[in-house]
């Protein structure tokens, strides 16, 4: 017997969130689909359902305390499920720090809407009004006689009952809050993070998988000329090898026998002449732009800029970084008669079911995606061609087929941030209030809506322009954390400490001058205050920046404390204060914060995708330098939003001003102006 709490589902939203800061995705007309959100069962099991997945941004147990609330049960109590095709509500996918907004609203919608049929049902297993039942420890019971009540299990007996997600249910208040907003709850997925215990796609093992490994082109638009796979099926373990079009496959018993087996494998490839270095990107980018996108515009550009007593012009480069999740991509598929099951660490499960479906000329219904653990997304892992590979090889050999990338191969063949060149113009007054604003933004990519997020300033100036082009891109780009906005917001933070300096004035006092934002005003006073902040230039020799943002309609500050020595930047602490609105969980918004400061630090500092003729030359780790732990700073974190507020997006926000923030930092220290990243490489 049960409890369900159902809901439409829309399936292809036209827009996810509107307003400045923020994002669109898709443009399909909405189909509706019922789905189950919550079931309360009458053994006690409170289960959450939910499209998202758990990439280490700690959803899990952020979508557990709020039905938690809502529902008046310990944490421990609830169950969430997610990313399973066949379980849960369609989703779009796992990124665009929507989570909490989004489905974490629903669910508490969904929660609330349970506890209110739980309270009803009570009353009349109880004879007693409604107003005088609480709920409260997963029991309904009389305000004043506590001894008169049920367990919620014990009022599901013989029911089964299924229920709307009320349109206006009483969600609980902020000031009635008993889990959401506490600190130091135990993630509910901790002790088997730390442990070993989770189970990634790669240790999806059904009886008789093969092991596959993909011979795969040095360069990229490789296509095989001629291709010898004798050697390479003569080896002892190898089943099966397979040459489909560009497929080129050796299937084992294991993975060191496949993966020789890739490597003894005689192919030749052609590889496409002339393809640009790193060293043309910058005129690739200009001279390939297109589709210009004007984000913002108002005034008259002419007028401000004639009116300036100030005018300051800039170009800002930003090269391409790899997103490097700890874990490299993997998938296993198994087909069993029509249908098909492929586990994959996706952050689209539905996105990928849809394309498989589409690959094989299938129904939908007929292939289940299930999302195990998974280490990492930061967006690269949204397009999931592994899951292709898998699906394809399994259905050839009629076996379970493993497909999982070498660290090579995750570096070399996931989507890189796109690398952008963004030039500004700014005017104004002689104490530094902006009168007008240009700013000129080339992203590479297919998608200019990744280059669109964060373009337009949250400056006050009264004539503004911003556009954005889409720019050829030479090495596959796409989704990374924060999308375009942390390069955007690079390029016009700087230039607020350009602005800062020819005007004589302090940093965060120029951006006082121009904004009228309240909420951009409390994270930049916060931040300020959470270090000390009393100039940039520090009485030990070191330097300070700070920087401000908006990403996901959640506001921030960072403020970057750095030394120099021979040619090394080290950042030795960063504060920072993020507004985004309600805060579910505390210290997990306070760790979305940390992870992508020192995240953001990489791309600062260090991290850079060189290649040249079509190869990528820093494939591994030796070569390819991300933050460690010996990098990592103290960090400060304030949050400071209003619990009155919706909540919005975590995930992201933090990584978008802290590039600026050291860049100020070490122009602080040094003297010298850096418009281009990594910092390190241009000292």
């Amino acid at each position: 017997m049960s409890l369900r709490i159902v809901g439409d589902v829309q399936v292809g939203f036209p827009a996810l969130r509107t307003g400045y800061g923020a994002q669109t995705y898709g443009n399909t007309q909405p189909q509706t689909e019922r789905a189950t959100w919550i079931a309360l069962d009458a053994d006690g099991a409170i289960t959450a359902y939910a499209g998202k997945v758990e990439y280490g941004q700690n959803i899990r147990t952020g979508l557990a305390i709020e039905v938690a609330d809502e529902l008046r049960v310990p944490l421990e109590a609830v169950q969430v499920v997610l990313g399973d095709t066949d379980r849960v509500p369609w989703d779009m996918g796992t990124f665009g720090s929507q989570s909490t907004a989004r489905v974490g609203w629903q669910l508490r919608k969904a929660a609330a809407t349970a506890r209110e049929t739980l309270l009803n049902l009570a009353a009349d297993r109880l004879d007693l009004p409604v107003g005088e039942l609480e709920a409260s420890a997963g029991r309904v019971a009389s305000k004043t006689d506590g001894s008169r009540g049920l367990t919620y299990a014990e009022l599901l007996q013989g029911q089964e009952i299924e229920r709307e997600i009320a349109a206006d249910p009483p969600v609980t208040p902020a000031s009635e809050f008993t889990v959401m907003g506490r600190t130091h709850l135990q993630r509910i997925d901790g002790i088997d993070r730390v442990t070993g215990r989770s189970k990634y796609s790669q240790d999806v093992l059904p009886e008789g998988v093969l092991f596959a490994a993909i011979v795969r082109p040095p360069a990229y638009g490789g296509r095989p000329t001629r291709v010898d796979l004798s050697a390479a099926e003569r080896l002892p373990g190898v089943v099966r090898v397979v040459h489909e079009g560009d497929l080129i496959a050796v299937l084992a018993e294991d993975d060191e026998a496949a993966a020789l087996g890739a490597r003894v494998a005689q192919v030749e490839w052609g590889i496409p002449a002339g393809q640009p270095s790193r060293f043309d990107l910058p005129s690739v980018l200009v001279q390939s732009g297109s589709e210009p996108h004007v984000m913002q515009e108002r005034g008259d550009l002419a007028e401000g800029f004639r009116n300036a007593s100030l005018v300051l012009e800039a170009t800002y480069f930003i090269p391409y970084i790899a997103p490097v999740p700890m874990e490299p991509r993997a998938a296993v598929a198994q087909w069993e008669g029509d249908h098909l099951t492929v586990w994959a660490g996706t952050q689209r499960p539905f996105g990928l079911r849809q394309e498989l479906a589409s690959i094989f000329g299938t129904e939908e219904s007929l292939v289940r995606v299930i999302a195990p653990e998974i280490g990492g997304g930061f967006g690269a892992k949204s397009p999931y061609a592994v899951a292709h590979d898998a699906a394809r090889l399994a259905k050839i050999v009629g076996r379970p087929v493993r497909v999982a990338f070498t660290r090579s191969e995750e570096m070399m063949w996931s989507n890189f941030r796109p690398a952008a060149l963004i030039q500004i113009k700014s005017g104004s007054t002689s104490d530094g209030r902006l009168l007008a604003w240009e700013s000129v933004a080339y992203h590479a990519g297919e998608r200019v809506m990744i280059g669109r997020r964060g373009s337009e300033t949250p400056y006050d100036a009264p004539h503004v322009k911003s556009t954005v082009y889409r720019s050829d891109s030479p090495l596959p780009s796409g989704s990374y954390r924060s999308l375009g906005a942390a390069v955007n917001h690079f390029a016009r933070e700087v230039h607020m400490d350009e602005l800062a300096a020819a005007a004589g004035l302090d940093p965060v006092e120029v951006r006082l001058h121009n904004l009228t934002e309240p909420r951009f005003r409390r994270v930049l006073e916060a931040t300020a205050d959470a270090f000390g902040w009393a100039g940039p230039r520090l009485a030990n020799g070191h330097g300070a920046g700070i920087a401000l943002g908006i990403d996901v309609g959640s506001y921030v500050a960072t403020a970057a404390e750095v030394s120099v020595q021979e040619k090394e930047v080290r950042v030795h602490r960063v504060a920072a204060a993020l507004d985004c609105g309600l805060v579910v969980n505390p210290e997990g918004a306070a760790n979305q914060m940390e992870g992508s400061i020192v995240m953001g630090l990489g791309g600062a500092l260090f991290e850079a995708s060189d290649f040249q003729d079509g190869r990528l030359l820093n494939a591994t780790f030796a070569r390819y330098r991300v933050p460690r732990i010996v990098d990592a700073p103290r960090i400060d974190v304030r949050l400071v939003g209003d619990d009155t507020t919706p909540s919005t997006g975590a995930g992201e926000p933090g990584i978008v001003p802290i590039a600026a923030a050291v860049s100020g930092a070490v122009f602080a220290v040094t003297g010298q102006r850096h418009r281009e990243l990594p910092i390190q490489r241009h000292l």
